[in-house]
């Protein structure tokens, strides 16, 4: 993989955790955490929209399957890193609200980016083979 394309997974990765972050601040109060089902719902389309975005980006970089390890492991390391510093100044950047929003936001990132690092190390399906 290119250091440009390595630039723009980066780049791709940072966009997606920012937008994923953002909501979650200006929604965790009144909606996400209102009950549990809205949280699951949330992590689970937190988790789709890292996925997608990522093989979006590996589609428009026509990056080869076997470079989207790498590829995935550089557009989760602006969001792991983003998420930290978040996480460690979280009462300070959000204070409105609850400190057990805190640990529900980090459960949140970690959960969707296991779960899109799963959808981007899925080997290739193999074809079956035709019966004659």
């Amino acid at each position: 993989m290119s250091k440009q394309d390595g630039m723009w997974f980066g780049l791709a990765g940072a966009l997606v955790w920012g937008a994923a972050t953002l909501f979650y601040v200006v929604f965790a109060k009144g909606v996400i955490e209102h009950a549990f089902w809205f949280y699951v719902v949330n992590a689970a389309l937190v988790a789709m929209a890292l996925g997608l975005f990522f093989h979006i980006t590996a589609r428009f970089l026509a990056t080869p399957r076997r470079q989207r390890r790498l590829a995935a492991l550089i557009f989760t390391a602006p969001g792991l890193v983003g998420a930290m510093l978040v996480g460690l100044n979280f009462s300070k950047l959000v204070p409105q609200l609850p400190p057990e929003s805190h640990g529900r936001y980090i459960a949140l990132v970690l959960v969707a980016y296991a779960m899109m690092m799963v959808q981007a190390l899925e080997p290739k399906p193999k074809k079956a083979l035709a019966r004659t």
